[in-house]
């Protein structure tokens, strides 16, 4: 985990502060690692190019990218590990109005604290950092929480234990992991997720509805 900047910014009195995941979130990941995975490729023998990775018929909406491409859960691991450390992250697109609305959000007050299951790797942290300010502006995001590709978030949410923030994201088991420390989580609709309803966790189609979440409007 990283807390960059953590010593020289100390958590707002005000609890305008929002905990946000990143992937789903703001940056759209699912869309670019299929593309990601199906430019891999190897040269065999015969020098000839291979490129290994194919979708499945019917299967190229699956959210599990192990069904999407065929592969057991421990290979589709290796290969998303691979992809959340490459320079793709550079590259990453922003959710469909995220920019606008967390933008207004950051002036009218609003802290984002990112927390994301990202990857170990420093560099690749680097750069997940700088998209986010490219995209969103730098004074934008305080002390970034980044973890292991797929690693639980509680630690990162037990440091707001009872605060009673509110958390956004889009896979179900973390928002029920904020719900666990005391916050309160949105959940952003995805397909893959419309199964899943919780009378105390807040479902928004985008930040547009967080925005009027916030604001007080209907």
């Amino acid at each position: 985990m990283l807390n960059y900047g953590w010593l020289e910014w100390k958590m707002p009195t005000s609890n305008r502060i929002i905990l946000t995941d990143v992937d789903g979130v703001l940056l759209e990941w699912e869309r670019h690692f299929t593309d990601w995975m199906l430019q891999r490729s190897y040269y065999n023998a015969n020098e000839e190019r291979i490129y290994p990775y194919k979708l499945l018929p019917n299967k190229q909406n699956t959210y599990e990218m192990a069904e999407r491409f065929g592969l057991s859960v421990k290979e589709i691991r290796k290969e998303i590990r691979e992809f959340n450390k490459s320079a793709w992250m550079a590259t990453q697109s922003p959710m469909p109005d995220s920019q606008t609305w967390v933008k207004l959000l950051a002036a009218e007050g609003w802290t984002f604290i990112p927390i994301t299951s990202q990857t170990s790797d420093v560099p690749a942290q680097k750069v997940r950092k700088k998209r986010l300010g490219e995209l969103f502006g730098d004074h934008i995001f305080k002390n970034y929480h980044i973890l292991d590709t797929g690693a639980d978030k509680d630690s990162a949410l037990a440091e707001f234990h009872n605060t009673g923030l509110y958390w956004v994201e889009d896979k179900p088991k973390n928002a029920l992991a904020g719900l666990k420390y005391g916050l309160k989580p949105i959940l952003i609709d995805h397909e893959y997720n419309r199964d899943f309803n919780h009378d105390d966790i807040i479902r928004v189609s985008n930040w547009q509805e967080i925005h009027k979440l916030l604001s007080g409007r209907k």
